[in-house]
């Protein structure tokens, strides 16, 4: 059935004092969300155990929790609506409290997440989007939550495409938002990340809060083309309207890449393996060099990024012109660095390596600082180890093996046998000794026979495949 008017979709009115309430298209075609289609999606996404939506108290949020609710009332399942103030507006406070009024007279119980401390003056988009999805996994993983849903729509995804297109990305970029990931807040248990409205457009999402009657927070920066996706948004607008390209074209051209990048990531596992591909539980991995050497070179590139990325810690992979220009200056020179990892020859085979001076300090640039622990608590640790202990006295810091004392090291790592280069980006647990010195008392394990209760659990694997994004 459509939706329609009735005891279960109440007209929620609001006092528009306190959002800015635009007039919504009335010559819009688009129709509202038809809702036993979106009771259909979320019943096959199996979220009988209940789910949280992220609401911003935007239209296409405020969409999301309306229908959300409507669901919930229908269903018996808990919806929880998370809001993320970013503090970033005088505003933000008094648009958070508005959306949480908004949400608990739809029915939903809500809860407000800030994101406080210092905020960057560089990169702020990105900042702020991994801090909302870093406090969504908190949040959810307090409430026994399993899932959050985001209001993602198709004009997103296709704003998505058009703007990496710009950047020249290849088929995994251009395959733009996947319908369901991973998320995790740091060392926190994962959560998964949907997105169920990526089949409707932005137009069928703003009919269906003017068909609830819903008012909604207008974000001014949804308008300062100070941000790349407005000036996208512009972009393909004007182009839609002269007829020169649609949101359905580019959608199409989404889904081709995906089944594009899916084969490359098939043809580039294979390779893995072709070329004796091995993961080692300390953070390394190792490809056999001369098959290396007689693979094919677009598919060894592509496989050797990932490999970076997974290897470094970083946030993103670097380009495939910089990955190219390492592997072949591996090859010929026996190492070279690209994207925060070290390619290295050894002993007939290719080594990828976090880049030593990138955790343990470099000209202006300075190492890793202490991470403290405390017993039972685990950390993320350069975005590749989740690091804990059993018994944690007082002072205990992580921080990278390079740092240790020489006879230290060589003592705490007696079972390793990697390139010496490999155990400077590990961390090491160390405990205060004399003086401003500390002393290593434990490395992971299996390069120590004893790790006195510390652990050290690799994400490579894991960042490799794409199973998990942590924040």
């Amino acid at each position: 059935m459509s939706l329609n008017r009735s005891a279960n979709a109440p007209i929620l009115r609001c006092r528009a004092s306190t959002v800015s309430n635009p007039a919504l298209p009335a010559a819009n075609a688009a129709e509202p969300i038809d809702y036993e289609a979106f009771a259909a999606r979320l019943s096959r996404l199996r979220l009988d155990d209940g789910f949280a939506i992220a609401v911003s108290g935007g239209r296409d949020s405020m969409a999301l929790a309306r229908l959300s609710a409507l669901y919930g009332q229908k269903t018996g399942v808990a919806v929880q609506a998370l809001t993320v103030d970013h503090g970033l507006r005088p505003q933000s406070a008094r648009e958070a409290a508005q959306t949480a009024q908004w949400c608990k007279a739809a029915g939903l119980a809500h809860r407000t997440l800030a994101w406080t401390g210092d905020k960057p003056t560089t990169g702020i988009q990105e900042a702020a989007r991994q801090a909302r999805y870093r406090l969504l996994a908190v949040a959810c993983n307090e409430a026994g939550i399993g899932a959050v849903l985001t209001a993602h729509s198709a004009s997103d995804q296709a704003e998505t495409f058009f703007m990496r297109l710009a950047r020249g990305a290849g088929p995994a970029g251009l395959a733009a938002m996947a319908e369901e990931i991973r998320i995790a807040a740091g060392a926190g248990a994962p959560i998964r990340l949907i997105r169920p409205l990526l089949g409707y457009s932005r137009d069928q999402l703003t009919a269906t809060v003017k068909f609830f009657g819903q008012v909604f927070v207008d974000d001014p920066n949804n308008d300062d083309p100070a941000y790349e996706r407005i000036r996208m948004r512009a972009v393909l607008a004007q182009l839609e309207a002269e007829g020169a390209l649609s949101t359905e074209a580019l959608l199409r051209a989404v889904a081709r890449q995906r089944v594009a990048a899916r084969r490359l990531r098939d043809q580039e596992e294979a390779l893995f393996r072709q070329t004796a591909g091995c993961f080692y539980r300390w953070g390394g991995v190792v490809l056999d060099a001369d098959a290396v050497r007689h693979s094919d070179g677009d598919a060894m590139a592509g496989l050797c990024r990932r490999l970076i990325h997974a290897v470094s810690g970083e946030a993103y992979a670097p380009d495939e012109g910089k990955v190219r220009s390492a592997l072949e200056g591996a090859l010929q020179t026996g190492a070279a660095t690209a994207g925060g990892a070290l390619i290295k020859l050894w002993q007939a085979r290719l080594w990828f390596l976090r880049e030593p001076a990138a955790v343990a300090g470099r000209a202006g640039s300075p190492a890793i600082a202490p991470v403290a622990l405390t017993s039972g608590q685990a950390v993320l640790w350069d975005n590749r180890f989740i690091v804990a202990g059993d018994e944690v006295g007082p002072g205990v810091v992580v921080k990278p093996l390079g740092l240790a004392v020489p006879d230290q090291r060589a003592e705490a790592t007696a079972l390793y046998a990697g390139p010496k280069e490999g155990l400077a980006g590990l961390p090491g647990f160390f405990g205060p000794g004399a003086g401003d010195d500390a002393v290593l008392i434990s490395a992971p394990a299996l390069l120590s026979a004893k790790t006195g209760g510390f652990s050290a659990e690799s994400q490579t694997a894991v960042r490799f495949r794409g199973g998990i994004i942590r924040f």
